[in-house]
């Protein structure tokens, strides 16, 4: 067998047990991918066979695959490198699984220290970012939100809420802006600067850090619905806000993160917002909305952009050599010299 059927066989294998989503198909392609191109330069050096390559590559070897993986990617986020040195155990622990032994580094809790700690001072020495990056939502995961945000939007009781029955504000309140954050992208303090005056019931947009964007007919409707339900509240209890969301408990508050995002615990067991934020950056970066662009209107700086580039990038296949060399080949063809030269 090839390495190269041996990777397909393992890719099958992998997705029945995680689910075949296509977009972590994609993901897990690429990486594994980045490895394959690195074992294909490794074996030109040796005569020896892929199995042999891969059971007896040392410490050393494995972190140049590393290292190889992040230039290979320009990547800058540590998270992303840790996916691909988790789909590298996978892709050993596949070979143990079939061959009965695969190398020390992946087989032995002994080895597996060694080169965990080793792996953790390459991420160190290549200076990758550590913040905590919270994985974007998959597709599935957002059109759940998006069935409970309407599903609390539109079954929303004024009376309980003009009556401040616990939870039926912030609920009502959160779905909305959760809404805004999974098509837009938005970051938190993003919203908060939201004015009254930002929105536009005539028009059915939103002018977000300068930038006016039109609201999906769906969300347009259920945000008309809202601003007569936030005027007839603060006509009720005498207040006044020029806040687009405010606190019910105190209007000149700015609204704090429980209760922006309640209403996902319920669906995806937390309230990090980020992940749903970056769903919709991945969107907008799939369709060629510059980085800067996307940085001012979402509040969302490099870090964050470098990070959903570096997925999109790894979706489209964009980490192998082979793609590389096919994309450089294509645009080294259009030259305006190419027939000249």
């Amino acid at each position: 067998m090839e390495l190269f059927d041996e990777i397909e066989e393992f890719m099958d294998v992998l997705m029945k047990k995680i689910g075949n989503d296509p977009r972590t198909r994609r993901t897990y392609r690429s990486k594994i991918g980045v490895f394959y191109d690195f074992i294909l330069l490794k074996l030109r050096e040796t005569k020896a066979n892929y199995i042999y390559f891969l059971n007896t590559a040392d410490k050393e070897v494995l972190l140049q695959s590393v290292e190889y993986y992040v230039k290979a990617g320009n990547v800058k986020s540590r998270a992303t490198v840790d996916i691909y040195y988790s789909v590298i155990g996978n892709f050993y622990s596949f070979l143990f699984d079939k061959y009965g032994k695969t190398n020390d580094y992946f087989q032995t809790v002994e080895k597996k220290a060694e080169f965990k700690k080793a792996y953790e001072k390459k991420i160190r020495e290549l200076n990758l970012l550590e913040s905590d990056q919270q994985e974007p939502i998959k597709a599935e995961v957002a059109k759940s939100i998006l069935r409970e945000c309407d599903k609390i939007i539109d079954g929303i009781d004024n009376e309980k809420l003009l009556e401040k029955k616990k939870g039926v504000y912030s609920n009502y309140i959160s779905a909305l802006i959760v809404k805004l954050v999974l098509f837009y992208g938005l970051k938190n303090d993003a919203i908060r600067k939201l004015k009254i005056k930002d929105y536009n019931d005539q028009l059915n947009d939103l002018v977000i850090n300068n930038y006016r964007v039109h609201l999906p007919d769906g969300l347009a409707m259920q945000m008309k619905k809202y601003r007569e339900i936030r005027k007839g509240y603060l006509e009720k209890y005498g207040l006044k806000s020029n806040r687009l969301f405010f606190d019910d408990f105190n209007v000149d508050k700015e609204l704090d993160n429980t209760k922006m995002f309640i209403m996902l615990k319920k669906i995806t067991g937390n309230m990090q917002a980020g992940a749903v934020a970056k769903y919709a950056i991945i969107q907008l970066l799939g369709e060629g909305v510059p980085a800067y662009v996307i940085s001012n209107f979402t509040d969302y700086k490099g870090e964050v952009l470098d990070y959903c580039q570096e997925r999109i990038d790894e979706e489209r296949g964009l980490f192998s050599l082979k793609e590389k060399s096919r994309i450089l080949d294509s645009a080294l063809r259009k030259s305006d010299l190419f027939d000249d030269m």
